[in-house]
């Protein structure tokens, strides 16, 4: 009997997760890609955290060109998404021009400045609402911080950070678990044979340079205090 409800429990879990990946593939499948942005797989795994913590809130410290932004945007179309960008990396024109680009979605409310100030603004003034927290700017160790203070407030259900990996012969080593990447890269095969732009990546595309994608962790709250994934 345990042997047969565990059957029953994996195929459910199996088909919850069939279906986030036909939801995703069905709505993100026609917007562009954006410089900078977020791989396909990591955006699946964060949809997948919104999902399952029920968030009717997302916070993006770190907008760029909006990739991650557009995804969420048509994803959680009944969460209210606020992103910022402290405009210092790439200019108030591109944020400008990110925001003309994302009018279409009612759901997303940009912001021009310091996360560090808005953020624990915007998480204190919505004390009711289930709010997940990305952070793809400021990186390394102010992200963290940035993810672990936001984390101390109740209504902040789980904190992530981007781009938390480590380099090793020109290839940049995720963390996410070797199981997950082995199941969802395949997300990823629309963008791979993207050129990357900058010269430190010297001509390599998104697949060789990053056939793992660029890291993303989740820091989360249970009944014993503070985890990591």
């Amino acid at each position: 009997i345990i042997l047969i409800i565990i059957i029953i429990i994996n195929i459910k879990e199996n088909m919850k997760d069939n279906n986030l990946v036909l939801s995703f593939n069905l709505l993100t499948d026609s917007i562009e890609y954006q410089d900078h942005g977020i791989l396909p797989m990591e955006a699946f795994c964060l949809y997948q955290h919104c999902i399952d913590y029920n968030i009717t809130m997302l916070i993006e410290s770190g907008t760029a060109n909006g990739y991650s932004t557009e995804m969420m945007g048509n994803l959680l179309e009944d969460v209210k998404i606020y992103t910022i960008d402290k405009c210092s990396v790439y200019g108030e024109d591109i944020q400008d021009k990110t925001e003309q680009r994302l009018s279409y979605l009612s759901n997303i409310i940009c912001l021009k400045g310091d996360s560090f100030v808005y953020l624990p603004r915007l998480v204190h003034d919505h004390p009711k609402e289930k709010i997940g927290i990305f952070i793809d700017g400021p990186k390394n160790r102010e992200g963290t911080q940035l993810a672990l203070e936001s984390l101390r407030r109740s209504n902040v259900v789980f904190s992530a950070c981007h781009d938390i990996m480590f380099q090793e012969d020109n290839t940049y080593c995720p963390n996410l678990d070797e199981e997950y990447i082995k199941t969802y890269s395949f997300l990823n095969k629309s963008i791979n044979n993207i050129i990357l732009k900058e010269n430190c990546y010297k001509g390599k595309t998104i697949g060789e340079y990053f056939p793992k994608g660029m890291g993303i962790t989740f820091f989360y709250k249970d009944n014993k205090g503070l985890c990591i994934e």
